[in-house]
């Protein structure tokens, strides 16, 4: 399954680069929106396919990852923002001005975690618990495998890398 998953990937690379040749002058697209929408197209082929969802999950499940993934974007946004202003200041911080800080990062990280199993009980009420487990992990590897198609196909096979030596056991007989 990783297979298909990883060729719509490389498939969906290769059109992106193709699309990015063709933009037309004037188009009110960046390149950066076209190549957000040809992820995002490649994301959703990827979930749809690991998980196996259904047409009648991929209606319920979609509306619900992307309003879970807007949460996060805004926690996320803010935990940056504290993060911009405390090196911008840093300096001219009181001890107080830190405490005040390092607990909104904390809090914003709380919530991050709160959010996550807020939204991992609703997956799980729609997909199972076992596929629900599967997507915590899928937004990780998803973007493994899209950077590592894009390595492949720039570099080559192994992003221009000598591939590893075959793993040998202790024992292997030469």
């Amino acid at each position: 399954m990783k297979k298909i998953a990883l060729g719509l990937l490389i498939l969906g690379s290769s059109f992106t680069t193709i699309v990015y040749a063709q933009t037309e002058p004037g188009s009110d697209k960046t390149k950066k929106d076209e190549r957000d929408d040809k992820v995002d197209k490649l994301k959703v082929a990827y979930f749809n396919s690991e998980l196996k969802l259904t047409e009648e999950e991929q209606a319920k499940f979609w509306p619900l990852y992307n309003e879970c993934e807007t949460k996060l974007k805004e926690l996320r946004k803010s935990s940056r923002e504290i993060k911009k202003y405390v090196d911008e200041n840093f300096e001219t911080m009181t001890g107080e001005d830190a405490k005040k800080k390092m607990n909104e990062i904390f809090d914003n990280e709380a919530k991050e975690v709160a959010l996550k199993k807020e939204y991992a009980a609703k997956f799980s009420a729609l997909i199972g618990d076992k596929r629900a487990l599967k997507l915590l992990s899928l937004e990780h590897e998803f973007k493994k495998d899209l950077l590592d198609a894009l390595k492949d196909e720039h570099h080559g096979p192994g992003g221009g890398h000598p591939p590893h030596p075959p793993h040998q056991k202790p024992n292997d007989e030469r």
